[in-house]
């Protein structure tokens, strides 16, 4: 990078993990020169905590990223060990598949991915600054050589790297993920910029050499080899297996006894940690009288012998994590080859920012994943994947982009994120939107795809492939309620066999198949010509099954969507409004919200006063623009 026409660039990435890896695909495949800067090159997409990726509303995230036109599904499905759907006997709103991925070929897979791209240069450096005009456009990073380059938009990834701190005990050191080096000098060049930051900190379990682990009574779950994988294709045949043991009243006696010597007593770590994935001192602390919980042993890779304790996760001294293992049914002789720690970091407060991941007042900067105080890779993607988008479209002077949160798990998170500040890092789960039942897994393409294709990131075949299957699935729909049912003998005694209630009247097939006895393929027996292909059939099945609460979402939907139609103009002065709260007045003057439909999720907020705010929109005295 000798000459100043080579250190220029459409986007820069600071960061190689799962939400930078995603910005800098997203942006390259959309045509922009991609700077991709990473402090250490052998930790590009590095796992540096659970080995799996997936799960109820994570794994919606990953399905909705590759309906978009995103990476990560492509990875996952590339690397896994094994893959399961989870909550199979249950509705179809929280069934989502959970991959353990293999942690060694998934860093050789993206990173040689990252290298084959033509669009993006990889660089090994640490950014100590960015470069910027008058405090509010940034122009570029400078790295910790002295080396400066330059792009109209900026993604800060930096995970849990900004000044992170390892703790283990009553131990405090410098140090990032997989003790790493940290990122120590860039925090202080978002201060000087104005950005607010406050300290977050999460966790990890401690590694066990699988050959110490002895099997012998323990639950085995093995991968489902009836399912289909992220992006849609057959399982592979041979899978690892994850084992199940739990803790006892030995484990917890143990915690108790030495309660003292957890960092949460010691007091040299923050309490702002992730709620959903909570530590095992934590759970003592919080849940005394509870002696079992799940641990969950999970293969790490085929390139070694570590194995991650899910459900373990702990920051206590190591003679104390080496006796809680002992305790645990089946590594009563385990042997830890690395021990658990909590990592404090610097973190942005992301409500700084808009749903398209760039700072309000900062042009051209934008920030993604845990230094935006989420918890997780899929989270991060998903944001890595909205940040890179709109870096794109800002360096080529196109309208920003965000998705509805009535069309994704990902426009419900960047909503949340972006409205309210939280003290812990953030964590999708299918609790999270009230349109779950529409959010579904299966049907990520039907919902994304063409988002995907209007972005430019999903190509005209795939699109009209996509577009067929949907096609086929109404036509089938349209079938199934215009086939007529008789009460007649035969039908009669189908229905019997079935052990459903009879039909008095002449009705669509559609009514029999709502009943929940009743499978698509039951039809038959009534004359109806089946389709055979699996999953249409599942898709069809949901659309007739949960037709009449699918009906009464959408008028949900239709509310919501009108709310985030009412557009905010830039700098309106909330105080024109009478009846707001003073303090709500400074609230939304800082929110700077897009919508009425984010102001409707800001938490403090009254209901009488979003009725105001929307009858000042409505009546037209609040001059509207248009995204």
């Amino acid at each position: 990078m000798d000459s100043m026409e080579n250190q220029n660039f459409d986007v820069i990435v600071v960061g190689a993990g799962h939400a930078g890896t995603e910005a800098a695909f997203a942006a390259a495949n959309l045509g922009s020169k991609v700077l991709l800067l990473c402090t250490n090159l052998n930790c590009i997409a590095m796992m540096p905590c659970n080995p799996s990726v997936g799960g109820p509303g994570k794994g919606h995230l990953v399905r909705e990223i590759h309906a978009l036109g995103g990476m990560i599904a492509s990875f996952v499905d590339a690397t896994y060990l094994q893959m399961r759907e989870l909550n199979e006997s249950r509705g179809p709103a929280v069934r989502a598949l959970r991959a353990q991925s293999d942690k060694k070929l998934y860093h050789l897979h993206v990173k040689n991915k990252v290298e084959e791209h033509p669009n993006i240069t990889l660089v090994q450096g640490e950014v100590v600054a960015l470069l910027h005009q008058d405090k509010n456009l940034v122009q570029g990073v400078r790295v910790i050589t002295g080396l400066e380059f330059y792009a109209p938009s900026i993604v800060l990834a930096t995970g849990t790297f900004l000044n992170g701190k390892i703790i283990c005990g009553n131990s405090k050191v410098d140090g990032g993920p997989g003790n790493e080096s940290p990122a120590i000098e860039l925090t202080s060049s978002l201060i000087n910029l104005g950005i607010k930051v406050h300290r977050l900190q999460t966790a990890t379990p401690p590694r066990i050499a699988g050959h110490s682990i002895n099997f012998d009574g323990l639950k085995e779950l093995p991968g489902h080899d009836h399912i289909k994988t992220f992006t849609g294709q057959k399982i592979q045949e041979k899978q690892r297996s994850c084992f199940l043991t739990f803790t006892n009243s030995e484990t917890i006696s143990l915690i108790q006894n030495q309660i003292e010597k957890s960092p949460l007593k010691i007091g040299n770590i923050t309490n702002k940690g992730p709620k959903h994935c909570p530590s095992i001192d934590r759970k003592v602390l919080n849940f005394p009288d509870k002696d079992i919980h799940q641990i969950f042993l999970e293969p790490e890779s085929n390139f070694y012998d570590e194995w991650y304790l899910q459900g373990l996760t702990t920051s206590m001294p190591p003679e104390v994590q080496d006796q809680i293992v002992h305790s645990v049914k089946g590594l009563e002789n385990a042997k830890i080859v690395r021990y658990g720690y909590a990592i404090e970091y610097d973190a942005v407060r992301a409500t700084q920012l808009l749903k398209t991941c760039e700072h309000k007042k900062i042009r051209g900067l934008f920030t993604c994943g845990q230094i935006n105080g989420t918890s997780g890779y899929e989270e991060a993607a998903s944001q890595g994947f909205i940040a890179g988008v709109n870096a794109h479209r800002k360096a080529k002077g196109m309208k920003p982009f965000f998705l509805d949160t009535t069309k994704s798990y990902i426009g419900v998170m960047m909503d949340e994120l972006v409205t309210n500040d939280r003290e812990e890092p953030l964590r999708i789960t299918t609790s999270s939107s009230e349109f779950r039942l529409i959010l579904r897994n299966d049907n990520a393409e039907e919902r994304l795809t063409p988002i995907g294709y209007e972005l430019g990131l999903i190509s005209q075949e795939r699109y009209q492939s996509e577009k067929a299957k949907w096609e086929k699935v109404q036509e089938e729909v349209n079938n199934l309620q215009s086939f007529s049912v008789s009460p007649n003998k035969r039908n009669l005694e189908m229905l019997e066999s079935l052990k459903t209630q009879k039909i008095s009247n002449k009705c669509a097939i559609a009514e029999l198949l709502i009943r929940p006895e009743v499978q698509y393929q039951d039809l038959k027996l009534f004359g109806y010509p089946c389709i055979e292909d699996a999953e249409l059939i599942q898709k069809i099945e949901i659309e007739i099954k949960y037709s009449s609460f699918l009906k009464k979402l959408d008028r949900r939907v239709q509310f919501v969507r009108e709310l985030d139609q009412l557009l905010i103009p830039p700098n309106f002065d909330y105080s024109t409004v009478q009846g707001l709260r003073p303090s709500i007045v400074e609230r939304l003057d800082e929110l700077q919200a897009m919508s009425v439909g984010q102001i409707s999720k800001v938490k403090e907020i009254h209901s009488s006063e979003l009725a105001l705010l929307i009858h000042k929109v409505k009546d037209g005295s609040c001059e509207q623009t248009s995204l």
